[in-house]
């Protein structure tokens, strides 16, 4: 059941008819929530909805106060949710449990619905991390989360996990079990201070060649993820920048590299690159009026008109070392642009294993270490 599953998305994202049988079978026993809304979203959200695997978010406008909401969600082709879709609900208290059920009945999703006041963080200690694990297909990977002064939990990092989990079960090598040490990123104890983040860019297997992601760079960033094809248009870069906050003078935060051994170059554009490099920035760019187009997409190229003012690594500092290291990158304003702090912003901060994996060019193996980020402000 799960390879019939896999199979299909794989035949639908490249889009080759596959047999009707499979593909019934696949849409009956979905289980997902594909998006999400409530009445006068304009009046009460900062944002779109985010959506996880097993948790949506809505982030709400500063000055509400009210927790009352009846969302609706669009469903899986044939799911039915409890409790009733567009139902009144009460969120003052935490998340509510959404039940997805499949269209044949065999197959179950809980949601975690939340609504959240844009509680905007500067410090990411990485000490908060849960396993999600998936039935269909079958998965086991760490997300991210930091625990609110009332209790939520804010889930502002999200890696390329959710994507790989399409193939992990594929690529376990024999006597191997799914774990989070399977996946390009995921916790550690051997962080800094406590915990930390470790990235490694993996292979991808004959199934991730065809899809034209022969690797998959171990990250981390904040904003979500939203599985389509190509694989780069998942990504989608930035949360929103608090209001009537200046802007950071510089991120800041303790690292460890080791490149893999063999680079290899896939992007049609080649690479000036001989060996693999680690990655780090920061963007903070215009809203904008345009729900759809909040976010950067993964393929930004730092080009896109939106963007106010980035912190980039150095060529220079991308040096590799196996002893925690600490960096600071400043903010530098983009020509032309002034930053206003009563105007509404995103920001986005990313980490990479392979400074080029954004056009899967990298290392098997090269491996991050990342933990204590801040934004770092004039006081």
């Amino acid at each position: 059941m799960r390879i019939k599953y896999l199979l299909f998305t794989l035949i639908t994202i490249i889009g080759i008819t596959f047999s009707s049988c499979i593909k019934d079978e696949a849409e009956t026993m979905e289980s997902d929530i594909a998006s999400a809304t409530i009445q006068d979203a304009d009046k009460y959200l900062l944002t779109i909805p985010t959506i996880t695997n097993n948790n949506v978010f809505f982030r709400l406008q500063p000055d509400i106060d009210e927790r009352d909401f009846a969302p609706m969600f669009k469903l899986s082709n044939g799911a039915t949710i409890s409790p009733e879709n567009g139902s009144k609900q009460n969120f003052s208290k935490g998340p509510v449990q959404y039940t997805i059920t499949s269209q044949d009945g065999r197959w179950k999703k809980i949601y975690n619905v939340s609504f959240l006041t844009n509680t905007f963080i500067t410090y990411y200690d990485f000490e908060n991390v849960k396993t999600v694990v998936t039935e269909s297909p079958e998965g086991k990977y760490h997300e991210f989360f930091e625990r609110l002064p009332d209790g939520f939990e804010k889930y502002d990092w999200t890696s390329g996990n959710e994507g790989y989990n399409m193939l992990a079960e594929t690529l376990l090598e024999e006597g191997q079990e799914l774990s989070p040490a399977v996946y390009p990123t995921a916790s550690t104890e051997e962080g800094y201070k406590g915990k930390g983040v470790k990235m490694v860019t993996k292979g991808t297997g004959p199934l991730g060649n065809m899809m034209g992601s022969p690797i998959a760079a171990g990250n981390l960033y904040l904003g979500t993820f939203q599985f389509t094809f190509p694989a780069i248009k998942s990504t989608r870069f930035g949360i929103p920048y608090s209001t009537g906050i200046n802007m950071p003078k510089s991120l800041k935060g303790h690292y460890k590299y080791k490149a893999g051994k063999d680079f290899t170059v896939t992007s049609k554009q080649g690479s000036a690159l001989t060996k693999d490099a680690w990655d780090a920035y920061a963007i903070i760019f215009e809203k904008g009026d345009n729900p759809k187009k909040e976010f950067l997409a993964g393929d930004h190229k730092f080009l896109d008109p939106r963007m106010v003012a980035i912190a980039r690594l150095d060529n220079k500092d991308r040096v590799e070392t196996d002893r925690w290291t600490k960096f600071e990158i400043p903010f530098k304003m983009v020509d032309g642009k002034i930053f206003d702090p009563k105007a509404q912003y995103m920001i986005a901060i990313v980490f990479s294993a392979s400074v080029e994996g954004d056009v899967f060019n990298g290392a098997v193996g090269s491996t991050l270490y990342i933990d204590e980020v801040e934004l770092d402000f004039d006081k």
